[in-house]
């Protein structure tokens, strides 16, 4: 090699070539081309454990970005889902003057099949099922061998051997070590099937005119399939706003069309996307306590103390003592007649001005702890959902709140009077009526 010839340093990209001088230039466009990133190298893998993401999005996620005005999140058995959208004044009006929709796909929804389903859970539920027929559902609660809830949610029965339980937590090792020797399967099928809710005294007039023949005829707690666009959606007359209301289920692939669909019919009724703060308020107002929030499950709670019995939540109508037997039924039999330690109770406040406060408190010091609270627009109080010690409770007890109020830069102690409701805060009538109420659009 002569003294004039320039050593070259070459890749395995370049050609393996002889020096020469015009092999003195090189190609820099082309490296850069050769050392660019594969792409593919950052896509998610196929097939990714449960576990891999901490951050989970329900099938409608973009459809309800789209609605959101506000960008206020919220964490949802670990899914993505919205807590305000526009505001939660308008979200409320509409909830209760025309409709309002929302996914509520994160509920945790079980697939209960086999030979002995029936049998795997008439021994799991504390409820009598006998009278539970095909596209029905109802209210349970089931609890450990001591008595103490585990957990509560509603039961569908969709075929002879086919049932789905949904719950606001999860209790899979619960339902597969109930079924252990029973010829039953149990599927957490929360991913794969997205729920849409749609709740006011106009839905039913907004799947009408989305073409769910005889829809108004549906009866409370009843399901039934319809076809809208060409999709098959599993409408029950269910939810938890104390108004009349359905909710739709149907598969993931489907979800976003059904939702585009309900929100271009449902606009000119006045009905509005919600979301998770509306959903709140109205079960409050209703007067349905939350696991996990209101009360803690028998295997959720450190203390035995802190766990209950239905009972003591107000579950008493869900549990029939004098069928077979059932997980709990003898120690529920000995604690009928035994005065409750506490009790879960609906009350109101008379303070005319949203409140934050977290004792509820008599003559004697702290009678409870209030554990959902709500400020209700068409009630003009604030409600509670508070665990009381059955010590404070009598006809004569009176009840009282301590809040913090800020207004601009003073800050004052109130003290508000608290009473116990007998039932919902809100009653309202339609959520019975059959057939339900339509209004044409004009």
């Amino acid at each position: 090699m002569s003294d004039d010839t320039d050593i070259l340093l070459l890749t395995d990209e370049l050609p393996l070539e002889p020096a020469t001088a015009n092999s003195q230039r090189i190609d820099l466009a082309a490296q850069d081309e050769a050392a660019r990133a594969d792409p593919l190298l950052f896509e998610r893998a196929a097939e990714e454990p449960p576990f891999a993401r901490a951050v989970l999005t329900t099938p409608l996620h973009l459809n309800v970005a789209t609605e959101s005005r506000t960008n206020l999140w919220t964490q949802w058995n670990g899914y993505t889902t919205p807590h305000i959208l526009t505001n939660l004044e308008d979200e409320y009006r509409a909830l209760r003057h025309a409709a309002a929709l929302s996914d509520v796909s994160p509920l945790i929804k079980y697939r209960i099949t086999g030979l002995d389903a029936a049998a795997y859970l008439t021994r799991l539920v504390t409820g009598n099922l006998v009278s539970l027929s095909v596209n029905e559902s109802t209210p349970v609660a089931f609890c450990e061998d001591r008595g103490l809830v585990v957990g509560d949610g509603l039961l569908f029965r969709l075929g002879e051997n086919e049932y789905r339980l949904v719950t606001e937590t999860p209790h899979l090792s619960w339902l597969l070590d109930s079924a252990i020797g029973m010829r039953v399967r149990v599927e957490d099928v929360t991913s794969t099937l997205a729920v849409i809710s749609l709740q006011g005294p106009l839905s039913c007039s907004i799947l009408h005119e989305a073409g769910l023949a005889a829809i108004q005829t549906l009866r409370p707690y009843a399901g039934h399939w319809f076809d809208v666009l060409g999709m098959p959606v599993y409408v029950s007359r269910t939810g938890n706003s104390g108004d009349l209301g359905y909710e739709l289920w149907i598969d993931p692939e489907d979800a976003p069309s059904l939702w585009i669909k309900l929100i271009e019919i449902g606009s000119p009724f006045g009905m509005s996307a919600g979301g998770f703060a509306l959903r709140e308020l109205a079960r409050v107002e209703a007067g349905l306590p939350r696991a996990g929030v209101d009360y803690l499950g028998a295997f959720a709670a450190v203390d035995p103390a802190h766990a209950s019995t239905p009972f003591e939540l107000g579950f008493a109508s869900l549990v029939d003592l004098d069928r077979e037997h059932f997980t709990g039924r003898g120690a529920l039999r000995a604690v009928r007649s035994v005065p409750p330690r506490h009790i879960l109770a609906s009350m109101a406040i008379d303070w005319h001005e949203s409140l934050q406060f977290a004792a509820i408190r008599d003559a004697r010091g702290v009678a409870g702890i209030a554990t959902s609270l709500a400020f209700s627009p068409s009630l003009g109080l604030n409600l509670a959902l508070a665990t009381l010690k059955s010590s404070a409770i009598n006809g004569e007890t009176a009840f009282y709140v301590e809040a913090e109020v800020k207004r601009e830069l003073d800050l004052s102690l109130r003290k508000a009077p608290a009473r116990i409701i007998a039932g919902p805060a809100l009653a309202l009538p339609a959520r019975h009526l059959v057939p339900a109420p339509i209004i044409q659009r004009r």
